[in-house]
């Protein structure tokens, strides 16, 4: 699967939605990213973009990398953060496929993200089961999850998210072998949209614990914890 395609996809969802948007939704708060408005989340994808055209990543992915991105861009509206995102983001697509792994799955995920926080600060639902949301759950199960795991020696998990199934952590398979690959004595069950957010930290450690869970999910709370993402201190409801 093509990443620059599926990066397109959400690009251009992105981009319809916020453009509709009326008059001051850009000052609107995004609940699931404390202290971003609507127009600072678009700021930073549309930054993301401008910075691998730039070559731009000392600090990639840390707070200060993405806050530099939001400060440049203060101040300019909905439509001008788009028509900003439509010159640098084609050129990235143009190129994405030839990143070096897993940054490609890991770019999606990070807009693939970003839209249902805007969709969910807006009120308007959407794409779901895209396949920016099935490319990113592949990269945060068997990139994030599965080294939370190892990184707190944790016995492995089975996975189960529709019809797609891992085992992540100690034996587990290679990256894109098929199945569970193996009995475990935990497993989690959970639609992909919502072990999706999930992952990203945008539920809470009780909404985890309410998934359909096979065994004892406390010791593996901590492992949804990885990267740039914890669990939401307060449940979050999309």
């Amino acid at each position: 699967m093509a990443v620059g395609e599926v990066y397109a996809e959400g690009r251009r969802r992105v981009c319809d939605l916020v453009v509709a948007l009326p008059a001051g939704e850009a000052d609107r708060p995004v609940l699931t990213c404390p202290e971003w408005t609507v127009g600072d989340v678009l700021a930073h994808v549309v930054g993301v973009c401008a910075d691998i055209l730039a070559g731009d990543l000392a600090g990639v992915a840390t707070d200060p990398w993405t806050a530099a991105q939001v400060r440049a861009r203060k101040g300019r509206s909905l439509a001008e953060l788009v028509e900003e995102w439509s010159d640098v983001g084609p050129r990235v697509e143009a190129f994405a496929d030839h990143f070096p792994a897993p940054s490609g799955p890991q770019w999606v995920a990070d807009l693939t993200t970003h839209e249902h926080d805007i969709r969910a600060a807006v009120d308007q639902p959407g794409a779901r089961e895209s396949r920016g949301v099935h490319v990113g759950l592949e990269f945060l199960v068997t990139v994030g999850l599965h080294s939370a795991i190892l990184g707190r020696r944790l016995p492995p998990l089975g996975i189960r998210a529709g019809e797609r199934s891992w085992q992540v952590g100690p034996g587990a398979p290679a990256r894109g072998e098929p199945g569970i690959g193996g009995t475990t004595d935990t497993e989690l069950n959970a639609p992909p949209f919502d072990l999706f957010r999930a992952l990203t930290g945008r539920r809470s450690a009780d909404q985890v614990r309410q998934l359909d869970w096979r065994g004892d999910p406390e010791p593996y709370l901590p492992a949804f914890q990885f990267g740039p993402f914890t669990v939401s201190s307060t449940d979050i409801v999309e």
